[in-house]
C-alpha cells in the first residue's frame, strides 16, 4: 500500500485531491476516493498494489456498502480470519486483505485491531452510525497523523498531505526542543502544533458526540521461564512463522541483505521456503572503511541468491535533497541515505521486501545493552545512589559521559532522562528560545511512561535497567526514527518493507527474555536460533551499521552543505543562533570537538524548514537550493 489520507466534519472534500496529490509516489498506481457530503466525510488512497492487484482497488465495502475502508499496510492472517468471518455467513468480493477490514467492524466494532497480525494504519467509516474509526498498528510501523481542531478531524499517512489540506505550520517549540535532543520525533509531538501522531497499539472513534481513544496493545511484564536452548527454541519457530507469514504477495519479493546476522537470517528461512533463489539487495560505498558489501556477497553465495549491489560514492549528497523532499519531518538519521539508495535500486526489480529491522531493539543488539554486565560487576559494590551521583559527577570529569548517564538511571527514572538525551551531543548556546526542561518538552514523562512497564516488577536490579532501556527504544526510537525511516524510503519509491521480526508475538516474547539471555554477547539468544542456519563466519561478525560520514563532510569544504547553511538562511530558521551554529562548526573543523551529529540536526531542521514549512503551494516540493 501506499497512503491514505481524509477528513470528516470539515470541509474535506475539496482538499481531498490536493493531500492525495502530496502523498509521493514514484511508481504507477492507482487512486480511489469515498465521500458523504451529508456526514461531511472524505477519504482516499493512493494504492501500490501487492495482493489482489486486480480487484484488489479501495475503498472497500461491506455487503450493504454502509461500511467502507481505507487501509495502508498488510494483513499476514487475512486468510484465516476470512475463513472465521466467511463461517459467520460474511460475504468476500475479492481476494484482497484489506476485505477483512469491514466485515471484522460489523462484528468487533473498535475491537477489530485486536484481530489483525500485521503493519497497518487504516480508516473505516460506518455510515449508519455516522463514527470514524482510525487505527494504527502495535509497534508504529505505518505512522498516521492527525488533526482534531474541536470541528473535525483530518488525518494521513503522511504528514504533507496534512500540510496541503491547510493544516497551520506554526512549529510546536517542545517538539523542536526535543529533536535537537533526539533527532526524531517522538509520538504523539509532530513539528507542529496542530498535528499529532496517533499512537503505535492505539484507535480512536470520532463521531458527533465526541472522541474516545483507546490503547489495544502495549508491552507489558511478563518474564519468561527456561534455558537458553528451549528459548532459542521458541524463538527459532517464531521467526520462521513470521517469515512465512511475510512471503505472501502477488508482486515480486526479495530481501535487503546486509552480511549481519538479521538480514542474513531472514534471507536463510526465505531461501529454505522458496523455491526459485532469493532476490537479495545489498548496498556497497567506495569508501572501503565504510564498506562490507564482502559480507553480503558471501551470504548471498552462501545461500545461492540471486544477488544484486549497488554501489554509493559518500563524499556526495545527492539523495539529501531528495530526502527532505519525502519526508514531512525532519529525521537527523544518517543512514537514510543508503536506505533510500537501496530502496530505489531494489524497487526496479521487486515490489516487496523483507528486512531486519527491530532486532537490536528486540534484543539489546547496541552497545550500551551490551556495557550493563561489565559495569555491573565493576560498580555492584557501590551503595544505592552511588550511579546517580557518577551521572551528576561525568558532567565535569572525563569519564565517559554516555555510560555514567545510562547506569545512574539505575536509581532514578528522572536521570534517565539525562541518559535519552546523551545518546546525542547537544551543545549549549546553539539554539535560542527553546527550554530543554525534559519537564516541559514532555520528554520526561516519555521516559515515566517506558519505565512504568518495569518498575516494581523486579527485585534485580540489571534486568529492571535493561528492560527500561528496552522499553524506551521499542516505544519511541523504533518507530519514530527506524521504521519512519525504511517506511519513509521504500514507500517513495514504491517498494513495499515488511519487517519480520516485528511481528508483535515475536516482540511480546523477545521483550520478556531473561536479560541474562540477551547480555554479555551480541544477541546470544538469536544466535543460539539459528546456530544451525547460518555460516560461522556471519554467526561471529558484530554489529554494524550504516555508515555515513557526517563528520567528515562537515570538515570537508563539502557544496551541498554550504548552499544549505548560509547565514542567510541559518538566521531566517527559527530557534538556531547563527552564531553559535558557524562557532560550532569551526570548532567541528579544527578537531577540538566531534559534534557531525549535532550539526547533521542542524542541517536537515534548516532544509526542512526552508523547503517544507516555508513553501506556500502545498503540492510542489522543492529539492536543493541552486
Amino acid at each position: 500500500m501506499c497512503g491514505i489520507a481524509g477528513a470528516f466534519g470539515v470541509a474535506g472534500e475539496a482538499r481531498l485531491d490536493a493531500m492525495l496529490d502530496a502523498i509521493y509516489h514514484r511508481g504507477p498506481d492507482e487512486s480511489g476516493s469515498h465521500v458523504d457530503r451529508d456526514a461531511g466525510l472524505a477519504m482516499g488512497i493512493r494504492r501500490l498494489s501487492i495482493i489482489d492487484v486486480e480487484s484488489g482497488s479501495q475503498p472497500i465495502y461491506n455487503e450493504d456498502d454502509t461500511v467502507a475502508v481505507v487501509f495502508n499496510g498488510e494483513i499476514y492472517n487475512y486468510p484465516a480470519l476470512r475463513e472465521r468471518l466467511e463461517a459467520r455467513g460474511h460475504r468476500f468480493e475479492t481476494d484482497c486483505d484489506t476485505e477483512v477490514l469491514v466485515h471484522l467492524w460489523e462484528e468487533y466494532g473498535e475491537r477489530t485491531p485486536d484481530h489483525l497480525n500485521g503493519m497497518f494504519a487504516f480508516a473505516i467509516w460506518d455510515r449508519e452510525a455516522e463514527s470514524l474509526f482510525l487505527a494504527r498498528d502495535r509497534l508504529g510501523i505505518k505512522p498516521l497523523y492527525y488533526v482534531d481542531d474541536g470541528e473535525g478531524v483530518r488525518w494521513a499517512s503522511e504528514l504533507r498531505a496534512l500540510l496541503a489540506a491547510g493544516v497551520g505550520r506554526t512549529l510546536d517549540e517542545r517538539a523542536v526542543s526535543n529533536y535537537f535532543t533526539l533527532r526524531y520525533w517522538a509520538w504523539p509531538q509532530t513539528p507542529f502544533e496542530a498535528v499529532e501522531k496517533l499512537e503505535p497499539g492505539t484507535s480512536l472513534l470520532v463521531t458527533r458526540e465526541g472522541r474516545s481513544r483507546r490503547e489495544f496493545w502495549r508491552l507489558e511484564n511478563d518474564p519468561e521461564t527456561g534455558s537458553l536452548d528451549a528459548l532459542a527454541d521458541r524463538f527459532r519457530t517464531m521467526i520462521e512463522e513470521s517469515v512465512e507469514k511475510r512471503l505472501m504477495s502477488d508482486v515480486p519479493i526479495g530481501a535487503f541483505l546486509s552480511g549481519g546476522l538479521d538480514s542474513s537470517t531472514i534471507v536463510a528461512l526465505m531461501s529454505e521456503m522458496k523455491a526459485d533463489p532469493v532476490r537479495t539487495f545489498s548496498i556497497g560505498f567506495e569508501d572501503q572503511s565504510y564498506d562490507e558489501s564482502s559480507e553480503a556477497a558471501f551470504v548471498a553465495d552462501h545461500f545461492g541468491t540471486d544477488h544484486h549491489e549497488v554501489t554509493v560514492d559518500l563524499s556526495s549528497m545527492d539523495l539529501f535533497g531528495d530526502v527532505i523532499e519525502y519526508f514531512g519531518e525532519p529525521l537527523a538519521d544518517p543512514a537514510v541515505l543508503p536506505t533510500l539508495a537501496i530502496s530505489r535500486y531494489a524497487s526496479e526489480e521487486v515490489t516487496v521486501v523483507l528486512s531486519g529491522e527491530g532486532a537490536d531493539e528486540l534484543l539489546g543488539g547496541y552497545w550500551y545493552f551490551r556495557e550493563i554486565p561489565r559495569h555491573m560487576r565493576r560498580f555492584d559494590w557501590l551503595p544505592p545512589g552511588a550511579f546517580r551521583l557518577a551521572g551528576k559527577l561525568s558532567r565535569h570529569t572525563p569519564v565517559r559521559r554516555q555510560t555514567m548517564q545510562y547506569f545512574s538511571a539505575l536509581e532514578s527514572t528522572e536521570t534517565a532522562i539525562e541518559g535519552v538525551a546523551q545518546r546525542f551531543q547537544v551543545p549549549a548556546d546553539t539554539y535560542t528560545d527553546l527550554d530543554y526542561s525534559s519537564e516541559e518538552t514532555g520528554l520526561a514523562e516519555m521516559v515515566r511512561g517506558t519505565a512504568a512497564y518495569v518498575d516494581g516488577t523486579s527485585t534485580d536490579r540489571q534486568e529492571e535497567f535493561y528492560k527500561r532501556m528496552l522499553a524506551f527504544d521499542l516505544t519511541y526510537w523504533l518507530p519514530d526514527d527506524l521504521l519512519y525511516k525504511v517506511d519513509g524510503t521504500s514507500m517513495s519509491t514504491s517498494l513495499e518493507a515488511r519487517v519480520p521480526f516485528l511481528d508483535h508475538n515475536i516482540v511480546e516474547f523477545a521483550y520478556n527474555v531473561p536479560a541474562e539471555h540477551k547480555m554479555g554477547g551480541y544477541k546470544p539468544v538469536l544466535k543460539r536460533a539459528v546456530s544451525d542456519l547460518l555460516p560461522e563466519r556471519t554467526l561471529s561478525r558484530d554489529k554494524h551499521g550504516l555508515g555515513v560520514p557526517v563528520s567528515e563532510w562537515f570538515r570537508s569544504d563539502h557544496g551541498a552543505i554550504a548552499r544549505w547553511l548560509t547565514a542567510d538562511r541559518v538566521d531566517a530558521t527559527p530557534y538556531l543562533d547563527a552564531d553559535a551554529v558557524f562557532d560550532v562548526w569551526e570548532t567541528h573543523r579544527r578537531g577540538r570537538h566531534d559534534r557531525g551529529l549535532t550539526l547533521w540536526k542542524i542541517l536537515n531542521f534548516v532544509a526542512w524548514y526552508h523547503t517544507i514549512v516555508r513553501r506556500t503551494d502545498g503540492r510542489q516540493f522543492a529539492t536543493c537550493p541552486a
